[in-house]
């Protein structure tokens, strides 16, 4: 599987699948070096270097004061700069130079797949690229381009057996910035009611949470620091102990912004489908990295019977991943 490589490219994260089948996961959003960089003070930083323009991604555009930028837009994602570096990161950081082609597989979400065609363009062809100094000749000979979905369900069936297979599901996606509605019968994707929210991710709650953060600590967090608070805490100081991390995960104010959150979830999911579609449902299936964060949230207030996919965060780029490795033996 060398010249495969499974790539998701979030609102939130870049994740792809590395040779030993791990995931890697960078934060998606890329930055521009200035002139005023010292490129010998930024040997810790990744540089890649496209089009005759340097970039550095994920956490070190914010270490570097760099500023921002994101493919934020819900439609033409791949027509957008960050996109295009991220996607060209992705390749240059698992190139391994073995004498032929890539493969690429990657999403989109099912109303989406009209773009395919943009996609591919980023994708597709012959890539020269910089990384770290070093040139890269990248070929790729294929994208191929699947509904999110449709990753996320191989995983589940990985993850849960062939007996999936003979139930009605609804695949709920929650990302970043938009949550993705599946439904799939027989392993079949039923067109018809696809649906989406474009603007109900978990941005929203991490502004909150960072506002209060802020509010209490008198710090200047972003919505996207926010994880890493989750994770580690708040750095505080003991005049006795030194530096430590303060847990916020109990506070108030996180609780109250992901119950509202898991709140509009249900409510929307409710919106958008009928009594009578939700009743012949067999299962609601929550993926998305968004999911395992509000895990207890969404069953607290839970309005059917539903299950949280295990490791959701990386399920669609893992099913692309399995999507991979049939091609390859159809082959």
């Amino acid at each position: 599987m060398k010249n495969v490589r499974a790539t998701d490219i979030g609102y939130g994260l870049l994740k792809d699948v590395d040779s030993k089948g791990k995931v890697n996961k960078t934060r998606a959003v890329v930055g521009r070096l200035g002139d005023s960089i010292d490129m010998g003070n930024s040997v810790a930083a990744d540089v890649i270097v496209i089009d005759g323009i340097s970039y550095v991604v994920g956490d070190d555009v914010y270490k570097l004061g760099r500023k921002p930028i994101v493919a934020n837009e819900t439609v033409s994602r791949a027509k957008e700069e960050a996109y295009k570096v991220l996607a060209m990161y992705s390749l240059a950081k698992r190139h391994q130079d073995v004498g032929e082609g890539v493969t690429v597989i990657t999403g989109l979400p099912y109303q989406n797949l009209d773009e395919a065609e943009e996609v591919k363009a980023v994708f597709e062809g012959a890539h020269e690229i910089v990384l770290n100094g070093v040139q890269l000749s990248i070929k790729v000979d294929q994208a191929i381009v699947v509904s999110q979905g449709l990753g996320t369900y191989y995983t589940l069936v990985k993850q849960r057996g062939s007996d999936i297979l003979g139930k009605r599901v609804l695949i709920v996606d929650l990302g970043f910035k938009t949550i993705n509605y599946l439904p799939i019968s027989g392993g079949e994707i039923d067109a018809l009611t696809v649906k989406t929210a474009r603007e109900l991710g978990i941005q929203s709650a991490y502004k909150k949470i960072a506002d209060a953060v802020n509010l209490e600590y008198k710090t200047d967090y972003k919505y996207y620091h926010v994880d890493e608070l989750l994770d580690v805490g708040v750095p505080r100081q003991d005049i006795d102990k030194g530096k430590y991390f303060e847990p916020i995960t109990e506070k108030s104010y996180v609780l109250d912004a992901f119950d509202e959150y898991a709140r509009s979830v249900w409510s929307d999911l409710s919106d958008k489908y009928s009594s009578a579609f939700l009743d012949d449902l067999d299962e609601v299936v929550f993926g998305g990295g968004t999911a395992e964060r509000v895990k207890k949230h969404l069953q607290e207030h839970k309005k059917h019977y539903c299950n949280i996919m295990d490791n959701a965060q990386d399920a669609q780029v893992l099913g692309y991943e399995e999507i991979a490795k049939k091609l390859q033996k159809v082959k």
